[in-house]
């Protein structure tokens, strides 16, 4: 599941998962992400450091955690900073994207998530 604000961003992990992972949803804020979470249990969400809505990212992760623990949360970023990752990864958030270079490291990311190897790609 892809929560992010922006429509083409969305267009894009569509096309780039479309023959290895099934996208069962995008969301644009926060709101609807929780709602959406609660519905579909899906494996993965990325999130958007910046997703509208009211609640920072580290709140939405905690709720998400606390709400689904099944859930795992790869934080999917514009930011190629290192202080980031690290600040992202960890209790908050499994493992860290660089849209940047979604092309190679998205698909191992969530492979190694979903396969329970934390804190991979990013």
């Amino acid at each position: 599941m892809l929560a992010d604000d922006d429509a083409s961003i969305g267009r894009a992990v569509s096309r780039l998962l479309s023959e290895s992972c099934e996208l069962v949803g995008c969301v644009r804020d926060t709101v609807a992400l929780f709602d959406t979470v609660a519905r579909l249990h899906p494996d993965v969400v990325l999130l958007d450091l910046s997703l509208p809505g009211g609640t920072s990212w580290r709140e939405t992760a905690r709720s998400i955690a606390a709400t689904t623990p099944d859930v795992k949360v790869v934080v999917f970023t514009g930011h190629d900073d290192e202080d980031l990752k690290a600040l992202a990864g960890g209790s908050l958030a499994a493992a860290v994207v660089c849209k940047l270079r979604a092309s190679e490291e998205l698909l191992p990311t969530i492979y190694a998530v979903v396969g329970g190897a934390a804190g991979a790609a990013g």
